[in-house]
């Protein structure tokens, strides 16, 4: 075999699975498609470290999210990476979403969530005076991150170990051979390449349900198929960038795919607005943000955000998560699944990996090395 572990996508994923599994005992490839990391989902988010309120109790994005929420502190600190544990307000502003965000609330604590509580109207008033509010919880634990030089800190790690990365690579082919896997990959100058690899980590991010069945998974069949959901941006103009201090979330609408049109504090101090939810009809990566949405994100924003005028708002980015749920389909976990049960020993699937994924990244490849490991 040319390599013990090939792993696909150069996202914060597969580098954080590259710096947790190079320990100078395997020898590693990284293939990512572009010039560098993390270029679609990872690059493209709001930056938030979340604590593990809203999802399922006992699903695999719960129990990550709280773990996850640990460790990625532990790492900034260690390796530097820039941070600030900020704070984030869940408001409701009438008593129809005090009853969700009771809900909420008694989820977060089920999954473990530490220090969320209740935030009283005038505690509000006193913290964030631009905020509309009827009740409120707050999570102390919740902060932001620069996600690239976290991905930056994955890689200068796995490169210690000596992992081997091949940027500007594209893989096209996949096939099972006698003890592993025959891996075709086109090389920036056009040639076509063939490594083999005992183990094989898809994590590929868009393209992950596409990796996956070029390994010979029916993917419609497994439910793996992803679904392109765009989430836009608009940026506050920094005259408005001392509206709030702290990130501010209305209570997420039921049937929608997201967690509501928030607000981000950066770690520059500037703030933007986002991300609604767009499922696309065609998969392509279109990152556009068109002007028409400045209407919905002024109106979302002013239900729950005092001093902000129209011409406040401006268009800023889009990203796409890679949703295993479709539109108005019930919740999906992530899909982190070693494939021997497919008669594909060696080959792990990470698919659907979209928000909370980013704060789950470390505690993701704790599961893929176990995995390894096991194989």
């Amino acid at each position: 075999m040319d390599f013990d572990i090939v792993i696909i996508g150069g996202g914060v994923i597969g580098l954080s699975i590259a710096a947790e599994i190079s320990n100078g005992n395997y020898n590693i490839l990284l293939i990512e498609r572009h010039t560098s990391f993390g270029n679609e989902t990872s690059s493209r988010n709001s930056e938030v470290i979340h604590a593990g309120i809203y999802y399922p109790t006992n699903s695999l994005k719960a129990k990550l999210c709280v773990q996850g929420n640990k460790s990625i502190y532990d790492w900034c600190e260690k390796f530097n990476v820039p941070h600030k544990r900020i704070g984030k307000y869940i408001i409701a502003v009438n008593k129809e979403e005090a009853e969700e965000l009771e809900n909420i609330y008694q989820r977060a604590k089920n999954n473990g969530v530490e220090n969320i509580r209740h935030a009283s109207v005038s505690e509000l008033k006193k913290e964030e005076p631009n905020v509309k509010v009827y009740s409120a919880l707050f999570s102390p634990d919740t902060g932001i991150i620069d996600s690239h030089s976290l991905m930056q800190s994955f890689e200068l790690k796995a490169l210690e170990k000596d992992c081997n990365f091949a940027w500007k690579h594209t893989v096209v082919g996949i096939n099972r051979n006698a003890k592993g896997y025959d891996i075709k990959i086109l090389a920036p100058d056009g040639e076509m390449l063939t490594i083999t690899t005992n183990v094989l980590i898809n994590a590929a991010g868009l393209d992950s349900d596409l990796i996956a069945e070029m390994a010979g998974i029916d993917i419609d069949g497994h439910r793996y198929r992803l679904h392109y959901c765009r989430g836009h941006y608009f940026r506050i103009k920094s005259i408005k960038k001392n509206l709030v201090n702290h990130l501010i979330y209305p209570v997420p609408q039921k049937n929608v795919s997201g967690l509501g049109i928030h607000v981000t504090v950066e770690l520059n101090g500037e703030l933007k607005l986002g991300p609604d939810t767009q499922y696309l009809d065609e998969r392509i990566q279109d990152y556009s943000v068109p002007e028409e949405l400045q209407d919905k994100f002024f109106r979302a924003a002013s239900s729950y955000l005092s001093g902000l005028d129209y011409n406040d708002i401006y268009p800023d980015q889009s990203g796409i998560r890679p949703k295993l749920q479709g539109k108005g389909d019930s919740f999906r976990d992530f899909v982190i699944s070693e494939e021997s049960d497919k008669d594909l020993p060696g080959l792990i699937n990470l698919i659907g990996i979209e928000s909370p994924g980013l704060t789950c990244c470390l505690e993701i490849a704790k599961m893929v090395k176990d995995m390894i490991e096991f194989v």
